[in-house]
């Protein structure tokens, strides 16, 4: 069963969030936290290890330190063998994905204007077509967006990867001879996201945690 932990923060709250909440973060990841030079940067940064501790706390490893954070070839973070955890954020949201004994990715975009001519080469032809062919070209694009960026994080190769390459097929992508499968995340009609995992998991659960937990 994965765990979905997400939040959703107001930006006008930002330097509260940070004030009383970024000194529960190991020094280091402190340190790492301040190096963003945008407040909400921060804020996003600061409420993912808080939702990954939350995470932890759930699944029974609570007790696993968050400065124990340990990073592949390809940056992706992990903490332990026995299970796999994903972060994403975009615009007001935040989320964390954690599962046992199964390798995941998640990712979430707001669905905001963008130029298509800059970003040719992260789809295919036909994905193209497919996107220019769809009743709402934006939101068919951010569609598959998610779900080749949430298959490069479980694949843990980020984009030293091709996006070009990934193959989407219904719930199911292909990167090489690698099959993953997907979940489409429901929480926002502004936003796209999804959950991939290695395995054929179909079950997940999503835990929303009110801002107002942050600003006691």
């Amino acid at each position: 069963m994965v765990k979905i932990f997400y939040t959703k923060f107001n930006p006008e709250h930002r330097i509260a969030i940070l004030d009383q909440w970024l000194s529960f973060l190991p020094f280091e990841l402190q340190k790492i936290n301040q190096s963003y030079k945008n407040k909400e940067d921060q804020v996003r940064n600061l409420l993912g290890k808080l939702l990954l501790a939350e995470a932890l706390k759930n699944i029974g490893y609570g007790s696993i330190a968050l400065d124990a954070i340990q990073y592949n070839q390809y940056k992706k973070p992990y903490l332990s063998k026995d299970f796999d955890f994903s972060i994403s954020h975009s615009g007001m949201y935040v989320f964390c994905a954690i599962g046992k004994n199964l390798k995941l990715g998640l990712d979430i975009e707001e669905i905001k204007p963008i130029n298509f001519s800059e970003m040719t080469n992260i789809m295919s032809n036909s994905e193209w077509k497919h996107i220019n062919e769809a009743s709402n070209p934006l939101r068919q694009f951010f569609t598959l967006w998610t779900l080749k960026e949430a298959a490069i994080k479980a694949e843990g190769t980020g984009f030293f990867t091709d996006l070009n390459t990934i193959k989407v097929k219904s719930n199911t992508i292909y990167i090489g001879d690698t099959i993953w499968f997907s979940n489409k995340l429901v929480f926002d009609e502004n936003y796209s996201g999804h959950l991939v995992t290695s395995n054929l998991e179909r079950d997940f659960e999503m835990f929303f945690k009110e801002v107002g937990l942050y600003l006691i």
